[in-house]
């Protein structure tokens, strides 16, 4: 079975050790980070420090590349300790449009992600307890979903 696990800034590690719990031996995890670039899409309309062909604007890609490779490696490291094979994809993009498109893609028989990724201020149960990309992956998956809600 091959699990495409969606991580986002926070808990990589936890969702990993979760998803973990739905592996049998010989299943193959990837680890998905996406850098989302839609809170950036007016940035092409700016002009000064923060245009994306702007040494800040590079700079900001940069931060960003490393944030999310970091986050990876951290997943990544804890998907080993739990002796699964895994592998690690960082992407660019809308975050639910790159999950359902690599989940097509890969063949994945399951997409697991956190139900609203937040630090808090969002009800645990509920419709709002569900985020936006959690919300379009279950509406456009072509294969089945498991929403982890946060922990603690």
């Amino acid at each position: 079975m091959r699990i495409l696990c969606a991580i986002g800034a926070r808990r990589g590690r936890d969702v990993v050790r979760r998803a973990a719990a739905f592996t049998r031996t010989g299943d193959e995890l990837v680890v998905l980070h996406v850098t989302d670039t839609g809170p950036r899409h007016d940035l092409d309309r700016l002009r000064g420090p923060l245009h994306p062909h702007h040494e800040h604007g590079r700079d900001l890609d940069t931060a960003e590349a490393e944030a999310g490779e970091t986050m990876l490696r951290e997943a990544l490291e804890e998907a080993r300790q739990l002796g699964l094979a895994a592998s690690e994809r960082l992407e660019r993009g809308r975050p639910e449009q790159v999950v359902v498109a690599l989940a097509r893609e890969l063949g994945a028989d399951l997409v697991v992600l956190l139900a609203r990724e937040s630090p808090h201020g969002h009800p645990k149960v509920g419709p709002p307890s569900v985020g936006h990309t959690a919300r379009f992956v279950l509406d456009h998956a072509q294969t089945s979903v498991l929403l982890l809600r946060e922990t603690g």
